[in-house]
């Protein structure tokens, strides 16, 4: 019963408008050397912040589509006039704020697949708070080359990695993993 009060007084909040969340951080980003090349048209690229307990926050590229479930990146970005739009290396370096632990998850689709993945965004409604990677992983799931991921009812962005990971490591890997400078996890 406990749970679920909090549940409801947590989705009862409302987001949080990015410029009034704490900076916990108050030392600038640090500086990271970014080498990820962009979604290609066909690509699912799995975006993770992991640098605290459990994970910060879970995003997803369908092709060049972001897709930022109650994240901040569009209401911030927007703000900048110069700004031209999400980009990979863009969202990885706003992901950058609190650490250098993101992780970057790359799959291939089939024509099918995407279709599928790109309805199941457009049908996707908002997300609550700390509910980002559920988000994530509810788009992925049941989809080829994702048959082993299962829909949860909540998850962090830490175990939606260990998910990830089991399908980018070892010879049956359908997948990569790679940090921001490009390299292998």
């Amino acid at each position: 019963m406990t749970t679920w009060l909090l549940l409801f007084a947590l989705l009862g909040a409302g987001s949080l408008h990015a410029q009034e969340a704490p900076n916990w951080n108050r030392e600038p980003p640090p500086a990271a050397d970014i080498r990820l090349d962009e979604p290609a048209p066909d690509e699912v690229v799995v975006v993770l912040n992991v640098n605290a307990l459990g994970g910060n926050h879970a995003g997803l590229f369908a092709g060049p589509l972001l897709v930022d479930p109650a994240g901040s990146y569009f209401s911030v970005r927007g703000q900048d006039t110069r700004w031209k739009g999400p980009t990979l290396r863009d969202y990885a370096r706003y992901q950058t704020v609190d650490g250098l632990k993101i992780r970057v998850y790359r799959f291939r689709l089939k024509p099918r697949a995407l279709s599928v993945l790109l309805q199941r965004i457009r049908e996707a409604g908002s997300t609550p708070p700390l509910f980002c990677a559920s988000a994530v992983q509810n788009l992925l799931a049941n989809l080829a080359p994702f048959d082993g991921v299962k829909q949860v009812g909540w998850t962090t962005p830490t175990a939606l990695a260990r998910v990830l990971d089991a399908l980018t490591q070892g010879e049956a890997a359908i997948g990569v993993c790679q940090k921001l400078d490009a390299t292998p996890c």
